[in-house]
């Protein structure tokens, strides 16, 4: 077989040439649902994007009064350490919340304001069984009650957010992927026995001539495979130029959409995998209902 190989590639793409009434909507139909499966993938990875960061949101700031002393420090950051739900405790002073605020925001925002704004605070953060809303609502009721804390911050609706939307932004997109990949199985499966029937008699001769089933498999498998991979490279193209365009018109997509090189490679890669399958399931089950017809 491998001694004609080049007579079975020209084939397929003589395939590609004699029938392409058959393969250009076969082609566009992929092309359609790749793009819709590519941006399913696309979002899924945003969603663990997302999800993964969750952990940030059980995070309580509890900004100190001016007039607490220092040498009560301690004795307060050892105090929330012994608070329920709480992990960790960290102290920021205003000296470090002021550096910080700079290397994140403009200078500019400060040009206003003499001396340093922000106050010293606690970072306190929640245990791993604590990170719902509730606790972090309870935890940070139970933070503000007390008097040496002039302020106590904790993005709980957020994080009620997150919650309600967790199970709908990993179940939809899935669901979304899974019937877009039978379509496209069906879409191909459709498209090689329409080659198929096309070129009946060529398969028959060549399987009369003795041909193996390999032998006569191998151009529809490099025809569907072909199909699979074209269809999904330009879908992957596409929503590239989308995804870019977005992100220059808004920087902040671009933390979302880190995940792109790796869900593009994915798709094509298994579009193509999928297509060479299906393809050959396809081919072997029309040549073993000839067999059983013959017999």
């Amino acid at each position: 077989m491998f001694g004609q190989l080049g007579y079975l590639i020209s084939e397929s793409f003589r395939g590609w040439k004699q029938h392409r009434t058959v393969i250009l909507p076969s082609l566009l139909t992929i092309f359609l649902c790749s793009l819709l499966l590519s941006a399913s993938f696309t979002a899924l990875g945003v969603s663990f994007k997302l999800l993964s960061a969750e952990k940030s949101l059980y995070v309580i700031e509890a900004f100190l009064k001016e007039d607490v002393p220092e040498d009560s420090i301690a004795v307060i950051q050892t105090r929330l350490e012994h608070t329920r739900h709480v992990e960790s405790v960290a102290f920021v002073s205003a000296d470090s919340a002021l550096a910080d605020f700079s290397s994140h925001f403009s200078p500019d925002m400060l040009t206003l304001v003499e001396g340093n704004p922000i106050p010293a605070f606690f970072r306190v953060s929640l245990s791993e069984e604590a990170r719902n809303p509730a606790d972090l609502s309870e935890v940070r009721n139970t933070i503000a009650e007390e008097a040496y804390f002039e302020e106590v911050q904790a993005p709980i609706k957020w994080a009620s957010r997150i919650a309600s939307w967790k199970f709908k932004m990993i179940f939809w997109p899935i669901c979304i992927s899974i019937l877009l990949l039978i379509t496209l199985s069906l879409i191909i499966c459709n498209s090689v026995r329409l080659s198929l029937m096309s070129r009946k008699l060529l398969v028959e001769n060549m399987k009369y001539a003795g041909g193996s089933y390999l032998f006569i498999e191998f151009p529809f498998v490099l025809e569907g495979a072909m199909q699979g991979f074209l269809g999904s490279g330009f879908a992957i193209l596409l929503l590239g130029l989308v995804i870019r365009s977005l992100v220059q018109m808004f920087p902040i997509v671009a933390s979302g959409v880190t995940y792109f090189g790796i869900v593009a490679l994915f798709t094509v890669l298994l579009e193509t995998m999928l297509a060479g399958y299906f393809s050959f399931r396809t081919v072997r089950s029309f040549l073993f209902e000839k067999k059983g017809e013959q017999e």
